[in-house]
């Protein structure tokens, strides 16, 4: 029975990590009083979403810290199966992620070009479903981690 305890203590946060990175696949940002939604991958390796030629362009410019936020609760997933007293630091890896996580809108940066200049510019968001769902999935495998460490001693 035990032995079934420790593949289990191993096994949850690693499927808890894969579940919350998969989340960039959805909605990670929309923008206030629209519609208009930006998935985890295009928040995080950029998107042009708007083009007029040489006129006039909108980009989300590559965020290597959203990037990190999507793949520290992976990270922290495998490091119990890796290392003996991995939970610790795997809950901390999990804490660390939602928090980036939550702070999405701010590591966004949206730029406008008109006519060759570009500007940065500030844009309203609101969390969406893939963000808050990894973040929630983090918050409870860093609560997990941090049970089975204890569960250890």
């Amino acid at each position: 029975m035990k032995n079934n305890l420790i593949s289990l203590n191993k096994l949850i946060p690693l499927l808890l990590g894969i579940v919350a990175s998969f989340f960039i696949l959805l909605p990670a940002l929309v923008l206030k009083n629209s519609e208009t939604a930006f998935s985890g991958i295009e928040v995080a390796f950029g998107h042009e979403f708007v083009s007029l030629g040489t006129w006039a362009s909108g980009k989300i410019i590559f965020s290597p810290l959203v990037i990190l936020a999507f793949l520290l609760p992976l990270i922290a997933g495998i490091l119990p199966m890796v290392t003996k007293k991995g939970h610790l630091l795997s809950a901390l890896l999990f804490g660390i992620g939602a928090i980036l996580l939550f702070m999405t809108p701010s590591l966004t940066t949206v730029t406008v070009t008109v006519g060759g200049i570009v500007s940065e510019i500030s844009i309203d968001w609101v969390l969406g479903i893939g963000v808050i769902l990894a973040a929630s999935v983090s918050i409870i495998a860093s609560l997990f981690s941090v049970m089975a460490n204890s569960s250890k001693d």
